[in-house]
């Protein structure tokens, strides 16, 4: 056509091109506001509507931000520290509340745009229905959420000093993160609400927050004949001649002598015996040690000595005689409990030996999956059994320091006769008398001497426990033995059962299997064992195996001189 492409008119003349108006594509009000119920904002991305997207998402992304650089800037251990701080509970709190009204209120206006270009009551229902339950999935997981922070506040705030002080009372010290950090471990057995108890457990644990080490010094219950702080010789004289487990109920029973409280005078009667200032104090009841442990899906010690009692005590005046064989153990709450406590079939000094392992392992076999799954219960079990004066506010700065420890580097130091007491008897029955000024010598010694990486090593297998099986693989009478017995020499826990033979025999190759992801928790050990056989782990998923190594012996078994 050569009028451009208009059709002529009846007329003759030109008949305009009518442009068809373009229909806003149908969004779906269920899609939109669980978008935005997911997202604060994604719903109106979906509904093109912008200026209400840039309005719902501003808030939590500014929140998604802070919460970024708080973590860039101090770490994952930085905001974790922050969280269970009192400003910062409160804070997450209220954040759970309103992030919760935030996304319904959002979800809600979302579903609203959406509705208007829906048809019909039947499309309107059917979706209202929708955004009702998910609103209500979504709220439901804020209420989980609220009640972990209530958890969690309860539990700090149960265990934790709260940072005010009692009218009267010295303020308490305050540690800056830097400085060396010494807290005394104190052990009771306190039945119901009784206040009269003994501490029959007490451990001074020193922190390098430099070196990242920790040395730990104990102190056997029957010492008597303490030198006492200038303070209390008004009430004691210059020696406190009672075993030092009563030290805490006698104070206790002065408070005109101890306006502070029996802790802190504990404390300054062992910094003065050791000659160091100790900070801060943890009382742990046995009673919920065994609870801690059994939430934490219980623990696996090594026994280095066999341990029997004849006459355990089990309540109500009867006793039972237990024994713990050597070798390497998986306990629950309550074994670990007898292993931490029983004293009759060795002695004092054996136990406090003990009781260190006991939280030298504990606290390098803290799984992170186990302390999430058993949250209420450990948070229970913690604030029933522990009580510190640590400042809670000051909670970043320590878990910071335990960041940093190497659980390789804790040292144990129990000072027992003959080197550092002298045992006797006389009307106070069994005591030890300590020769203080030795003990004091080996306490700067212990902070000056660094462990070897031996040492280290060392101690770090014996923390990890791993149950390794040697079976004959060739046929060859005690080849299976001789590396088990070589194997132990080396520290490590090996066995040759001579009731289970393996699937094949004759095998030209050493088979050397790690099962059910041991490999996590005993890198030392398996390390270790990979340097010693000079092969690397096949790792397989076996539950009917309760070993964590297994090896079997071929035609090319190495020969491990000690």
């Amino acid at each position: 056509m050569a009028n451009g492409g208009h059709p002529p008119s009846p007329q003759g003349g030109m008949v305009p091109v009518m442009s068809q108006p373009t229909e806003t594509p149908r969004r779906s009000a269920f899609a939109a506001a669980v978008f935005s119920l997911l997202v604060p904002g994604f719903g109106h991305l979906y509904e093109r509507r912008w200026r209400a997207a840039l309005l719902f998402l501003t808030p939590p992304t500014l929140l998604l931000a802070l919460v970024g650089g708080i973590v860039a800037a101090d770490g994952l251990p930085g905001l974790v520290g922050l969280l269970i701080t009192p400003f910062g509970l409160s804070a997450a709190g209220i954040l759970n509340i309103l992030l919760a009204v935030w996304r319904g209120v959002a979800a809600a206006d979302a579903w609203r745009g959406a509705v208007r270009r829906e048809s019909g009551l039947r499309a309107i229902g059917t979706s209202f229905a929708g955004l009702t339950l998910s609103l209500v999935a979504a709220l439901s997981l804020h209420l989980i959420l609220g009640g972990y922070v209530a958890t969690a506040s309860e539990l700090v705030g149960g265990i934790f000093s709260s940072g005010t002080e009692t009218p009267g009372t010295t303020p308490a010290p305050r540690w800056d993160g830097k400085e060396r950090l010494n807290v005394l471990l104190v052990g009771i057995d306190q039945r119901g609400d009784s206040t009269t108890f003994n501490t029959d457990t007490l451990i001074v644990a020193s922190v390098d927050p430099v070196n990242g080490t920790v040395t730990m010094f104990s102190i056997p219950r029957d010492t008597v004949d303490f030198p006492v702080p200038e303070n209390a010789q008004q009430l004691y004289g210059a020696t406190y001649g009672n075993k030092i487990n009563s030290y805490y109920a006698s104070a206790s029973r002065h408070p005109d002598v101890f306006p502070d409280g029996p802790m802190p005078a504990l404390r300054e009667m062992l910094g003065n015996f050791y000659g160091m200032k100790i900070d801060y104090s943890l009382m742990v009841n046995f009673t919920g040690f065994q609870e801690i442990v059994d939430a934490l899906d219980g623990v696996r010690i090594t026994a280095r000595n066999p341990v029997t009692d004849d006459s355990y005590p089990i309540g109500g005046g009867k006793y039972a005689r237990i024994h713990v064989l050597a070798g390497v153990h998986a306990m629950d709450g309550a074994e670990a409990l007898i292993f931490a406590r029983s004293r009759h079939g060795s002695s004092d000094f054996d136990r406090a030996a003990r009781q260190q392992q006991v939280i030298s392992a504990i606290r390098a076999q803290s799984d992170m999956a186990a302390i999430t799954r058993n949250l209420p219960s450990l948070a229970v079990a913690l604030k029933d059994s522990l009580k510190s004066d640590f400042p809670q506010q000051d909670l970043p700065l320590l878990l910071d320091l335990i960041a940093q420890i190497d659980a390789g580097s804790i040292r144990s130091l129990v000072f027992t006769p003959p080197n550092y007491q002298t045992v006797g008897s006389d009307s106070r029955g069994y005591i030890i008398t300590p020769d203080v000024a030795k003990i004091r010598a080996a306490v700067l010694q212990a902070f000056s001497a660094q462990p070897t990486k031996e040492e280290r090593e060392a101690d770090a297998i014996a923390r990890e426990a791993a149950r390794i099986w040697v079976l004959n693989g060739t046929g060859r009478k005690g080849e299976a033995g001789v590396l088990a017995t070589a194997l132990s020499r080396a520290g490590l826990d090996a066995s040759a059962p001579t009731a289970i033979t393996p699937a094949e025999i004759g095998l030209l190759k050493t088979r050397f299997i790690v099962f059910n992801g041991a490999e996590q928790r005993m890198p030392i050990s398996l390390a270790l064992l990979e340097k010693l056989l000079g092969m690397k782990a096949t790792l397989i998923d076996d539950p009917t195996v309760t070993v964590d190594v297994e090896i079997i012996t071929g035609a090319d078994v190495p020969t491990i001189t000690p």
